[in-house]
């Protein structure tokens, strides 16, 4: 069986390899890109702040503000004072990879939103409370706020920008000025036209050959647009994602409460 994930070949990690561990073939059918705003001076202007020491903490909410502070020429370099915080294992694995920081601090309990507020340390009496806050341009107001609420001043900035690549029903070129990861090599990419065609010869065999891992509501939004084959069984990794899917009027058959082969393999009854 062949399983297809709606994010780049270049963010893989532990569930890509646990999913190729128990024997399934792994393509990627990326119908969205991280880029850089089109306008980076605000997000420059920051680094600047960030390496006078203006920062007493910088916080990662993802790995793609990692490298989007990386692709302006960040190199993980930062005043003695000024401490990183970021939201999960996957993050920290990145911030490693292109800086070289090996000890962030992270939330233990959940690696989300909520998680860095709950367990995210009050200014100390006396402390300057800047706090740099890059996320996405998309991403909601929840950690600024709850930051902001716990006497910290929130410094936040548009690292990067959620954009479709279906134009028109058609998947498109993105943008290689501004786009975060590299480009894709052809072969870790789901050949949609083969899918069809596979489909059409399988139709009698009660067989699903491909499985679609929707990884986030921006995708679903995308393979909406899209338009897939009929017989393509979906797999939604959180209820957000499923709720999307759903709204659009392509419903998942199963909804992962996490992003592990282990929830996959469940999903599919194995």
């Amino acid at each position: 069986m062949r399983i297809a994930l709606t994010r780049d070949p270049a963010q893989t990690g532990p569930l890509e390899a646990g999913l190729r561990a128990v024997g399934l073939q792994v393509r990627f059918l990326p119908v969205t890109e991280q880029r850089l705003p089109e306008d980076t001076t605000e997000l420059n202007t920051a680094l600047g702040r960030l390496s006078r020491g203006d920062f007493s903490w910088v916080l990662f909410t993802s790995a793609n503000t990692v490298r989007a502070l990386v692709k302006l020429g960040w190199d993980g370099t930062l005043p003695a004072q000024t401490r990183v915080g970021v939201v999960g294992p996957g993050t920290a694995r990145v911030l490693r990879t292109h800086t070289g920081i090996t000890d962030p601090w992270m939330p233990q309990a959940e690696s989300s939103a909520a998680g860095m507020i709950q367990e995210f340390p009050e200014p100390s009496p006396g402390q300057d409370g800047g706090l740099l806050l890059p996320q996405s341009a998309q991403a909601r107001s929840e950690l600024r706020e709850g930051l902001s609420d716990t006497g910290w001043q929130v410094t936040r900035v548009s690292a990067y920008e959620t954009s479709s690549l279906v134009v028109g029903g058609v998947l498109v070129a993105g943008d290689p000025q501004r786009r975060l990861l590299p480009q894709p090599a052809g072969e870790d990419l789901l050949d949609l036209d083969q899918l069809a065609a596979d489909l059409r010869r399988d139709r009698l065999s009660h067989v699903d050959p491909t499985v679609l891992l929707v990884t986030s509501s921006s995708a679903a939004d995308g393979l909406a647009d899209l338009g897939l084959p009929e017989r393509v069984r979906l797999l939604a990794i959180g209820r957000p994602t499923a709720k999307t899917l759903a709204r659009r009027g392509i419903p998942a058959s199963g909804v992962l409460s996490e992003p592990s082969a282990d929830a996959v393999m469940a999903a599919l009854g194995r």
